[in-house]
């Protein structure tokens, strides 16, 4: 037995009830859901679509579709990441690889070019500054359109890491202002150093992320012309 349109919307409003506010969370529980209420109401067919419904959701234990929703929020997450890191990879493996040489030689020759360290860190943190806000702004006018999608919103993760690096980076000031802390003991060498490669990490991925997004965004336009916008 197949489900009418009208009873697909109805199974659509029921999930949507259960508490499960991303789009395609709920479309992708609904596929599940529409093949076992199928099921039950080919071999019953005085059985009402609630009955169904209440029946399958029941079948998934006391969390009910919380199971599916878990499993495709990792899914897509998982996928954003295979994105970002295809693009690494990719740039390490080919002629890309110019690319983060050229920024490592571009941020030394600034090192050569100013007095001190703290003016060659003041520097590179406006750097860091300066295409972070811009990519803010380009991509902000997405974000009300797709944030009822998790394969738009699964992004955050990333730049939750991204936010990290940056505190990191940020921080730095104090060992600066202690010169001679830097110069003399090992721990903060280290510390110097890794902020350099995070920086030096972060001017890359300024490349990269922006094709990771625009694919992001691809998967969601593909979303939304499959399971229609979401009605305001």
């Amino acid at each position: 037995m197949k489900l009418t349109k009208d009873q697909i919307e109805q199974l659509k409003k029921m999930i949507s009830r259960k508490g499960y506010p991303f789009i395609d969370v709920q479309y992708e529980i609904l596929d599940h859901v529409a093949c076992k209420i199928e099921e039950l109401m080919a071999g019953d067919p005085k059985i009402s679509l609630e009955t169904a419904f209440a029946k399958v959701h029941a079948s998934f234990g006391i969390f009910g579709f919380s199971g599916l929703e878990e499993s495709y929020v990792k899914l897509i997450e998982k996928r954003f990441k295979s994105h970002y890191w295809t693009e690494i990879k990719a740039t390490f493996s080919s002629t890309k690889i110019i690319l983060p040489i050229g920024i490592a030689v571009a941020m030394y020759q600034v090192f050569l070019l100013v007095p001190d360290l703290k003016t060659w860190y003041i520097i590179m943190i406006a750097a860091l500054v300066i295409p972070l806000a811009a990519m803010f702004f380009k991509y902000r006018k997405y974000h009300s359109r797709y944030k009822q999608y998790v394969s738009y919103t699964a992004q955050n993760t990333l730049f939750v890491y991204f936010n990290i690096g940056m505190q990191i980076c940020l921080q730095g000031h104090v060992f600066l202002n202690q010169s001679r802390f830097l110069i003399e003991n090992i721990i903060g060498q280290l510390y110097l150093g890794l902020v350099v490669a995070i920086m030096a990490f972060l001017f890359l991925s300024f490349f990269l992320l922006p094709k990771v997004l625009n694919k992001n965004i691809a998967d969601t336009e593909k979303l939304m012309q499959l399971y229609g916008e979401v009605k305001k």
